[in-house]
């Protein structure tokens, strides 16, 4: 008789739910990182927008360049505010979610647990029945009259 656990449906479904709690801690992870690029992206830009005016300021600057550098410094500076506040909301989603998939992980894990134990008490009584069909056996053998 091969070894069942009554518990194996529940624990096909706690490996499934498991696996779909860490991807979504992997797609979390991933758009914070591609928030971080594109907030690394916007400040080196903004760097070198502000550079390249200054370089014009030292030729000739006209009022209405000043106020147009002025709107966007004001713009990239509240790219730079949202993508930041994005990238803390999605940290505070990540850690929300690893706690979710820490639980669900230890969930599983109990359940495997459970399952080894069984596991390995079947195999101590499958063991333990060999052995005394083979001690049977050994005792039959001694008992049997010898042909002479």
């Amino acid at each position: 008789m091969a070894f069942q656990f009554p518990l194996q449906a529940i624990l096909r479904l706690r490996r499934g739910l498991e696996r779909m709690e860490r991807l979504k801690l992997e797609s979390l992870a991933s758009e914070q990182a591609r928030a971080k690029r594109e907030l690394e992206l916007i400040v080196a830009q903004s760097l070198e927008s502000r550079r390249r005016f200054q370089e014009r300021m030292l030729h000739e600057t006209i009022g209405s360049e000043l106020q147009f550098e002025d709107g966007r410094a004001d713009r990239e500076a509240a790219a730079q505010r949202a993508l930041k506040n994005r990238i803390v909301e999605l940290e505070q989603l990540r850690l929300k979610q690893v706690q979710v998939y820490t639980k669900t992980r230890q969930n599983r894990e109990v359940l495997e647990s459970l399952r080894d134990k069984k596991f390995e008490v079947y195999r101590q009584d499958l063991l333990r029945r060999e052995q005394q069909g083979l001690d049977d056996l050994f005792l039959m053998r001694q008992n049997l009259p010898r042909d002479e």
